[in-house]
């Protein structure tokens, strides 16, 4: 084990004795395909977030940006297929959990997420190839990583680069964020939703229009 583990971001940790029905997890993250621009602002929040001593290293991070050309149908019209790879929070207790040799597992109490002990963890990587989704990472230092949800307040959401407050008013985009923390049902909505198509203004006209300089003119 490393001298300094990631921290994990809950409200808590509740353990299940076996046999007994582990509530699922009600909201999850997910990301709309052919919207991400490979900003990687996701990972560098996600890996301070957890960071005991602020190291900014985004292969400390729970989520990963890919690029995976090889993938056509996880790429748009323009060629572009930067896809974010985040954990699905699959029904209680997950494929990961189930098998570790360790039971070094628990459950945030808010989220239901399933989380990882790190001081019970012998880094043996069952969890690695146990997860459908490739989304249990390994740190350099061999500590296993799995999103923790944030306990209900994920950072990846909030510093995700295309949610509208975070776009300059003088450069317009043609797209909605990439990163969402919802229950299925609202996020298919959202994800049926007609992107606006907007025009790009510029910078300095959107600055006139603002008044905020004057035309030489």
């Amino acid at each position: 084990m490393t001298a300094i583990t990631q921290i994990e971001m809950v409200t808590g940790a509740v353990r299940y004795a076996p046999g007994e029905e582990v509530p699922n997890v009600a909201k999850k993250l997910f990301a709309l395909r052919n919207q991400c621009t490979e900003c990687n602002v996701c990972e560098i929040a996600c890996a301070l977030a957890h960071s005991p001593d602020g190291t900014v290293n985004p292969q400390l991070a729970r989520l990963r940006i890919d690029h995976a050309p090889e993938k056509p149908s996880k790429i748009n019209p323009l060629g572009i297929g930067f896809i974010a790879e985040i954990c699905h929070h699959c029904g209680n207790p997950p494929p990961c959990a189930e098998v570790c040799p360790t039971d070094a597992f628990y459950y945030d109490p808010e989220t239901r997420a399933a989380v990882i002990e790190q001081d019970n963890c012998i880094q043996c990587m069952e969890c690695v190839p146990g997860c459908p989704f490739d989304v249990v990472f390994v740190a350099p230092s061999g500590e296993l990583l799995k999103c923790d949800l944030c306990g209900g307040e994920p950072v990846c959401v909030k510093a995700c680069s295309t949610r509208p407050e975070m776009l300059n008013e003088g450069k317009q985009y043609n797209r909605l964020p990439v990163l969402f923390f919802e229950d299925q049902p609202e996020f298919n909505r959202i994800s049926k939703q007609i992107i606006e198509k907007r025009d790009e203004i510029g910078l300095m006209q959107a600055m006139l229009e603002r008044g905020e300089i004057s035309s030489s003119a």
